[in-house]
């Protein structure tokens, strides 16, 4: 299997049809309720999917579930024509979905959430299958979850572990959060460690992540008046690119809050939005249209890879928000506020 991103892209290039027209969303979210969303999805390239999801669910968990194989689907196939030091860098954005559902999962069993409404929102697009996560759910607290996963070695299981350890103490699902964060972005960065243009546009990616969070994390703290600087200080996650501690700590400190958003505005990072639900948001979308962007970049570069993903699982996001739309009613001005444009 080769190594070099021209063949792998050349493969993605080809898969790239498989992405929904201009438009087509719009279509769907015009649509007058679930059956007829479900409908017309058969008649995607998600049709495949949805059929086999429809012989074992119905509704919104067959839709759900249809994406769910569609993506992990695409995702095992690049991994399966890629090979060495190219496949270990996709591998670093593919193990962001065993993030997402690791955090998923801390996030329910901190809230009692059951694990079967849980599951429905996995995708088990990383090294976390679909039998792996249902196993993790099952397990009976978060310790358990955690020596679960080292029997794996995952590489973030240590990183669980350690967050794990301080949630015990303090029961803030924050500090578990950015302990699962701090696992990750340490691991990727250690992945993607070289001079080359992939190793060096991983590093770049990886350093936005952080970035971003730091500044999510931020407009969270400037809710705790009572917290001091030392406190706020402890969630800074270092390895950013041009979010320092200092911006971070002004940020964080509702007296400082706005000196902290002028030095990020001269770094380049415009976040919308005063509460930290909406500006999560704006950053979110921010860095969904960078890494999309990418697609347009190196032909010869992990650019077209991490483009054409982000792409793809953009687009899911928004058929699992329109899909909702037609089974709760919700009015069709609010889900397209909220759809992520790329």
């Amino acid at each position: 299997m080769p190594e070099d991103f021209g063949y792998i892209n050349a493969r993605i290039k080809g898969m790239r049809s498989r992405l929904l027209p201009p438009g087509r969303l719009e279509e769907l979210l015009g649509l007058a309720d679930l059956e007829s969303f479900i409908h017309a999805l058969g008649n995607t390239p998600y049709g495949p999917e949805l059929q086999e999801a429809l012989t074992r669910y119905q509704g919104l968990r067959a839709v759900d579930e249809a994406l769910m194989r569609a993506f992990q689907k695409v995702a095992q196939k690049i991994l399966g024509f890629s090979d060495g030091k190219a496949k270990a860098l996709i591998r670093v954005f593919l193990l962001q979905w065993d993030l997402h559902n690791l955090r998923t999962i801390l996030r329910a069993k901190h809230a009692g959430h059951s694990p079967e409404a849980t599951e429905q929102n996995l995708i088990p697009a990383g090294e976390l299958t679909e039998v792996r996560l249902r196993e993790l759910l099952a397990q009976p607290d978060l310790t358990a979850l955690a020596n679960t996963l080292a029997t794996w070695e995952h590489p973030l299981a240590e990183a669980v572990l350690a967050a794990i350890r301080q949630y015990e103490a303090t029961k803030d699902l924050l500090s578990l959060e950015l302990g699962l964060d701090r696992g990750y972005f340490e691991w990727a960065l250690r992945v993607a460690r070289g001079m080359g243009h992939n190793e060096t546009l991983v590093r770049d990616v990886i350093r936005m992540q952080i970035d971003f969070t730091n500044v999510k994390t931020a407009f969270k703290l400037q809710q705790l008046s009572e917290l001091s600087r030392e406190e706020r200080e402890r969630f800074f996650l270092p390895g950013g690119g041009v979010v320092s501690r200092e911006v971070f700590l002004n940020l964080a400190d509702p007296n400082t809050a706005e000196l902290g958003l002028r030095e990020l505005h001269g770094r380049g990072i415009h976040p919308e939005g005063r509460t930290p639900g909406e500006v999560e948001r704006s950053l979110d979308e921010e860095a969904t249209r960078r890494m999309a962007t990418l697609y347009l970049g190196d032909p010869l570069g992990i650019d077209v890879v991490i483009g054409f993903l982000t792409m793809l699982s953009s687009e899911i996001r928004n058929l699992r928000l329109i899909a909702r739309s037609k089974a709760l009613g919700i009015p069709r001005e609010l889900i397209r506020r909220e759809m992520a444009l790329v």
